[in-house]
């Protein structure tokens, strides 16, 4: 199910640039991940790529091995691999406290220039997966229970829901 209100939203609000969608081989990434992604983060790359145009945020697009990091931990699961596995040892070092949840329980799906990670906690149906943001300024963690085009179109509207990235061009 795709969140069409978030992804028509965000659309509205920031219509995709032409030719910026990125095709994704979404059965070879979720088999080296071993997890279905969301539908709005499947839609958002095929209408986005890989970030918001003109703004400080990246979205990692999944991918899986490449020649140059083959032999590296983590390769299966492409750069996003690398960045998540950064993100868990993050969520271990600074001990977040009111989430239940372990590193593990984590994917990073993007991240700003201030450092800010954006993340899915991965507990039950994707659909159903909150947004869990690391401000690197506070090293604070903090949980939005929507999916990522939601969350962004909040952040864009400057709905309170979702203070976020106060650094930030958003």
């Amino acid at each position: 199910m795709i969140d069409r209100a978030g992804l028509a939203g965000l659309i509205r609000l920031m219509p995709p640039r032409v030719g910026a969608g990125v095709t994704v081989d979404w059965e070879a990434v979720q088999r080296a991940w071993g997890l279905v992604f969301p539908s709005d983060f499947k839609a958002f790359l095929a209408h986005y790529g890989d970030g918001l145009p003109h703004l400080d945020l990246g979205v990692l697009v999944p991918s899986t091995v490449t020649p140059e990091t083959w032999e590296e931990p983590g390769a299966p699961k492409g750069g996003m691999g690398f960045i998540t596995a950064d993100t868990r040892a993050t969520w271990v070092d600074t001990e977040p406290t009111g989430m239940d949840a372990a590193a593990e329980d984590l994917v990073t799906w993007g991240a700003d220039g201030g450092a800010d990670l954006y993340c899915w906690l991965t507990h039950g149906d994707p659909e159903d997966w909150p947004v869990v943001l690391f401000s690197h300024g506070d090293d604070t963690w903090t949980r939005f229970d929507c999916g990522m085009t939601e969350f962004l179109c909040r952040v864009l509207s400057a709905d309170g829901r979702a203070e976020a990235m106060q650094d930030s061009a958003l």
